[in-house]
């Protein structure tokens, strides 16, 4: 829901403004070219690859990009909290809520390929719980569900 608000003019500037706060937290600089490709993963409606996103920056800004230099800006974006990286689909989509510190959660849908990012504490307690158990300790705990999203179980029905 907020990457869809994120494309009207107003929130743009909140977006770019919460990104250059969280970057300043972690020390680190939000350059144009970082800035340039956070933007591009804003505008989208879903999740995309390291190549479609090239492709949309070359088209933006009618030039050749070098694959590597996209994967270290995508690599900062994760680093610093304001991308998630889907490990199923290789995808990259901005956080919904780059400003609360969390382990992520998402609904993949395998027909149009919306994704959704919710949050539950009761699940990082139960994945956190397990693992204690267990003597194991998670760098990060990513949990990605498969299916259909409602309204494409909706269409499926009809």
């Amino acid at each position: 829901m907020a990457r869809q608000l994120a494309r009207t003019a107003p929130l743009a500037a909140k977006w770019r403004k919460l990104a250059e706060g969280r970057c300043a937290e972690k020390g680190e600089r939000l350059t144009p070219a970082r800035l340039a490709v956070y933007a591009e993963m804003l505008a989208r409606r879903r999740a995309v690859s390291a190549y479609e996103l090239i492709g949309l920056l070359e088209k933006r800004q009618e030039r050749k990009i070098a694959p590597l230099t996209v994967y270290r800006h995508l690599d900062f974006l994760i680093r610093t909290g304001l991308v998630h990286r889907l490990q199923s689909t290789q995808t990259y989509l901005p956080c919904d809520h780059p400003d609360q510190a969390h382990e992520s959660q998402f609904l993949l849908c395998s027909s149009c390929g919306n994704v959704d990012e919710v949050e539950s504490t009761g699940l990082e307690a139960l994945l956190s719980r397990i693992a204690d158990e267990r003597g194991f300790r998670p760098d990060n705990a990513v949990v990605e569900v498969k299916g259909l999203c409602g309204a494409c179980a909706v269409e499926e029905q009809d």
